[in-house]
């Protein structure tokens, strides 16, 4: 990565200056530090935040970070009082306010206006033409990480999501005003929270949900809080960047929900919603959060009103929507469930198994209405059908 008169490369803690081709090697430590500066896109970051990336699960003091905030400003021919790199923020921390970019990223194509003569005009409007027709090869790599990492994003593991925040925050080396990078680190950082707390606080991630873990108290602790600080001040960036950006508002709706502020969270959503009816994502969190306020009714009218909206961008994005589909039909079926309304669990299970035959917990949602509804024939049959293909099903035993 370059800034002002140096080129950093963190792989092998290595400082060179440009104008001299001199090569210091720094400590791990401060080299640790130089890398979450140079990632932190010019945000402000608190001195809790800076203690905890650099020195996670052991307590240390102020002090020690302040002495090797000093050694790095040495390594760059720094200043406190006169900062070109690393600036004090009083009594917040520190920001780094040097440009940051990629090693040998190209820069823009650009064209000259230049004298030509003897050439033929005809030669000259295809030379134009092809011209136009070149991508952009730094917007069509910005383009390309953008869509890997959404796609990393949404396979909800824990390596895609560090993967994710990788590729992000790449094209924020690149583009540090992309809205849509910015917005993906922030609904990473959240996932992460949500999805793979400290060892301290067991989720099953087959079932996890953001009403899971504000239930479990995973997101209060100090190391989270600080985190979903870091994530809010990254999505309110991309709001301020594209205020009319669906995936923004989102982000900053996922960080509100996450720290528990509800009505916040709520409001975000509604305006992505606004812009965009089809939001499906933005529908998904704010059922949710619905449901978390014991809005029942509302609830599951988003949900249906999110799998409606999947349904209209299928076409668009296959690979994130075809998984989450059934998912969502399983909720609208217990959403059902719990309302009472027997004959409408039925249809979306059945809409479930359409989709994935023999779903386990989709078979097993239907099997059960169907008995409460006296259907015990249909129910019986649903079960010989599925004892034939897998394994019995635990409640047809019951």
């Amino acid at each position: 990565m370059h800034f002002g008169d140096w080129t950093f490369n963190y792989s092998e803690n290595s400082l060179v200056n440009t104008s001299t081709s001199s090569i210091q090697r720094l400590e791990p430590k401060i080299a640790d530090l130089l890398n979450v500066f140079l990632l932190s896109n010019g945000e402000v970051l608190s001195r809790d935040y800076l203690i905890a990336e650099l020195w996670p699960n052991t307590i240390v003091g102020e002090d020690t970070l302040a002495r090797t905030v000093s050694r790095l400003r040495s390594e760059l021919s720094d200043s406190a009082s006169a900062p070109k790199f690393i600036e004090t923020i009083p009594k917040k921390g520190y920001r780094f306010i040097e440009k940051v970019k990629p090693a040998g990223m190209p820069n823009k194509t650009t064209i000259s206006v230049v004298k030509i003569v003897g050439v033929p005009m005809a030669i000259l409007i295809l030379l134009l033409i092809a011209w136009l027709l070149i991508p952009n090869s730094e917007s069509d790599q910005i383009q390309e990480q953008l869509s890997r990492a959404d796609s990393l994003y949404m396979q909800f593991d824990e390596q895609s999501n560090e993967a994710a925040i990788a590729l992000y925050e790449q094209v924020l080396l690149i583009d540090d005003d992309n809205a849509r990078a910015n917005a993906g680190v922030a609904n990473a950082i959240v996932q992460r929270l949500v999805r793979w707390p400290s060892a301290e606080y067991s989720v099953d991630n087959s079932g996890v949900s953001l009403t899971k873990a504000l239930a479990s108290g995973q997101l209060s602790t100090p190391q989270a809080k600080l985190m979903l600080e870091r994530a809010k001040l990254i999505a309110e960036k991309a709001v301020r960047q594209s205020p009319e950006d669906v995936h923004a508002l989102k982000s900053l709706g996922f960080v509100y929900s996450a720290q528990g502020q509800i009505n916040q969270a709520i409001e975000q959503y509604r305006r992505a919603i606004n812009i965009d009816s089809n939001a499906w994502r933005s529908l998904i969190n704010l059922g949710e959060l619905y449901s978390l306020n014991n809005e029942k009714e509302n609830s599951l009218n988003t949900f249906i009103d999110a799998y409606q909206a999947m349904q209209i961008k299928f076409s668009e994005e296959p690979q994130h929507i075809g998984p989450w589909q059934p998912e969502l039909g399983k909720i609208i079926a217990s959403s059902y469930v719990e309302l009472g309304d027997e004959e409408n669990a039925q249809r979306w299970a059945e809409k479930v198994l359409t989709l994935v035959p023999f779903e386990r917990e989709a078979s097993t949602i239907l099997v059960e209405s169907l008995r409460r509804s006296g259907k015990q024939s249909e129910s019986q049959k649903l079960c010989n059908a599925y004892a034939a293909k897998l394994a019995p099903l635990k409640v047809c035993a019951e």
